[in-house]
């Protein structure tokens, strides 16, 4: 990872769209705070359009898409997105789900983890999800170490579900998605733009071994300061990274992007 401040003035100026995570990217320790809200605000009047991608629920990312300047919320880890079309909120469901039986399949795997390792539980905001999973790691206690989060893993993929650990919650879903994937049907559904064209016309910013897919599949990347500490546990890490942790790192990043097209 080189540092933000190596960013060239063409990488700056090919973006168009700002994709980011919300969880300990745009957040810190769970709260927006003032500098990543002003700096969304300043991607919109540089007419960057920011698309969050989160493993978080589909209600927060209605409250997101309604609180916000931002275009889109790809949520559940690509399951659905949210974005407004004449001025409705709108739904774009991944086409991989299969909707039927889907609700016996989650409750299976729910009970099959919660049997397994006692001290999973669901996160608080479960009843807010249409698809996703999210069993509680890191945001509310009490925590789940290391062996107990792979532990969890290995049963929801043991049952045929796909499994991503973020920073807070470990998601897990049935169908044939992630968060690129997500974001490449979006594009090319809802905003009529092919994969080339997300490519290069896109940056990712992250902070957790789940934003990894991410990193892979977007050259231009950005990672908020707490990804170092997670670092070890990652394959693929981004291409860039600022020294300030969450909103605050996020923040930096969105400066040094727009001074860079300026300039």
């Amino acid at each position: 990872m080189r540092s933000i401040t190596e960013l060239s003035v063409a990488e700056a100026r090919s973006v168009e769209f700002l994709l980011t995570d919300v969880d300990d990217t745009i957040t810190s320790d769970g709260k927006l705070r003032p500098a990543a809200l002003s700096a969304l605000y300043r991607l919109q009047e540089a007419g960057i359009r920011t698309i969050c991608v989160t493993g978080g629920s589909a209600g927060w990312g209605d409250t997101y898409l309604r609180q916000w300047p931002i275009e889109a919320v790809v949520a559940e880890s690509g399951a659905v997105c949210l974005y407004r079309r004449e001025g409705l909120i709108t739904h774009y469901t991944h086409p991989s789900i299969d909707r039927e039986g889907y609700s016996v399949r989650k409750e299976a795997l729910i009970d099959a983890v919660l049997s397994s390792v006692s001290a999973a539980k669901l996160s608080s905001d479960q009843f807010a999800r249409l698809y996703d999973i999210a069993f509680d790691h890191g945001s509310e206690p009490p925590y789940l170490d290391s062996d107990q989060i792979a532990q969890v893993v290995k049963v929801c993929r043991g049952v045929g579900a796909s499994a991503a650990v973020s920073s807070i919650h470990i998601n897990a879903w049935f169908g044939s998605f992630d968060k690129w994937e997500g974001c490449r049907s979006f594009f090319c559904d809802v905003l009529g733009l092919d994969e080339t064209a997300l490519r290069q016309q896109s940056c990712y910013c992250g902070d957790a071994p789940n934003d990894q897919v991410m990193f892979s599949r977007i050259p231009l990347s950005f990672g908020v300061g707490n990804i170092i500490e997670a670092s070890a546990a990652m394959e693929v890490l981004p291409r860039y990274v600022a020294a300030e942790r969450g909103g605050e790192g996020f923040a930096r990043i969105v400066d040094e992007v727009l001074e860079k097209r300026s300039g």
